[in-house]
């Protein structure tokens, strides 16, 4: 998909949301209860210093039932997601009745009906409102949502598109012995983001949009559901093949735009985790700076899965830093094994 052909998508507005508990890594990690120095410094040496999660300090235990946690889920991201969505369109003065289509992801619950038909009823949209949900994609997701608006506002340039990402990542925690759940653990959060894409204004450009997908690492991440509970899958080979994947992906944009990576002012990078940050920046051959939107991100709110790639976004929108004519790159990891990217320019 090249952005100059044709309506040219815009993101004219990015929102979030996070619950209004915060935690710290110590605290979580008592829940958890891990007492062993591996386990306690996946925790303790994560690069996240706190995160926001969709529970009560006072009750929470960690015995919930799978009904429990879906029907936290549930609340959560309704909750989180309309928070999201008015603080995206409050930006530019719309109401949630002017958007033409909705499109909603998340992978931490399951609904029937689907979440974009809640925020519908909720927020008392359009009834001839269009939507899709896009599920079961993880963290790579909010990426594939954009990509849906996109394609919609280039079928309909005068049209109102919005993306909504929400996560409850606290509703798919798993205690076992196994290293890579105590992974999980560490390092995922809650948390919703909202994009208004347009086929006009002043937001940042949408323009080549890329998917890379390795079918043969499939097994490597995503779900298991023994007893029908969420248990993350997280092996520990993804940091290697997640920082290649992002070399190629964003080479391939460069490349078939006529880019060099000195070109890119802003690397907007989902921020998975330390190791996966630490490795691509290694092998982009990227300074501190360039990466220090993904980093904040992780140290203040954690991995939010799908909805985090669009706070590192929002994180740059709100630095006032880009000028006209900068680029970026926009990109995500999930599972399939899956990379996501867009080409940006301001």
């Amino acid at each position: 998909m090249k952005g100059n052909e044709g309506t040219t998508p815009r993101i004219l507005a990015v929102g979030t949301a996070t619950p209004a508990e915060r935690f710290t890594q110590a605290e979580v990690l008592q829940w958890a209860g891990y007492t062993d120095p591996l386990r306690r410094g996946f925790f303790l040496k994560s690069g996240i210093e706190h995160r926001y999660l969709f529970l009560d300090r006072e009750t929470f235990a960690p015995n919930e039932t799978f009904d429990q946690l879906n029907a936290r889920f549930e609340r959560g991201s309704l909750e989180l997601g309309c928070r999201a969505i008015q603080a995206c369109l409050e930006q530019r003065g719309i109401t949630p009745r002017q958007i033409d289509f909705l499109v909603t992801t998340t992978c931490t619950g399951r609904l029937c009906p689907s979440l974009d038909t809640r925020f519908i009823r909720a927020l008392e949209m359009r009834h001839d409102v269009q939507r899709v949900h896009v599920g079961d994609t993880g963290c790579a997701s909010g990426v594939v949502a954009l990509a849906q608006a996109c394609n919609y506002v280039k079928a309909h340039p005068t049209g109102r598109a919005l993306v909504v990402a929400a996560e409850i990542c606290s509703a798919t925690y798993y205690l076992d012995d196994a290293p890579e759940t105590a992974v999980a653990n560490a390092i995922f959060a809650d948390g919703a983001a909202a994009a208004l894409v347009t086929g006009s204004g002043d937001g940042v450009a949408l323009l080549d949009n890329r998917t890379l997908l390795r079918p043969e690492y499939l097994d490597l991440m995503g779900f298991t559901y023994p007893g029908g509970r969420p248990r993350i899958l997280l092996s520990k080979e993804i940091r290697h093949i997640a920082a290649g994947m992002l070399k190629e992906l964003s080479e391939t944009m460069l490349t078939e735009n006529g880019l060099k990576r000195r070109d890119i002012r802003f690397w907007v990078l989902h921020s998975a985790g330390r190791r996966v940050i630490e490795k691509a920046q290694d092998l982009l051959d990227l300074t501190e700076r360039d990466l220090r939107f993904s980093r904040r991100v992780l140290r203040c709110f954690g991995n939010m899965s799908s909805a985090t790639v669009l706070f590192v976004l929002d994180a740059v929108l709100r630095s006032k830093e880009p000028r006209p004519g900068d680029w970026g790159i926009l990109a995500a990891l999930g599972p399939g094994f899956a990379a996501e990217g867009f080409l940006l320019r301001w």
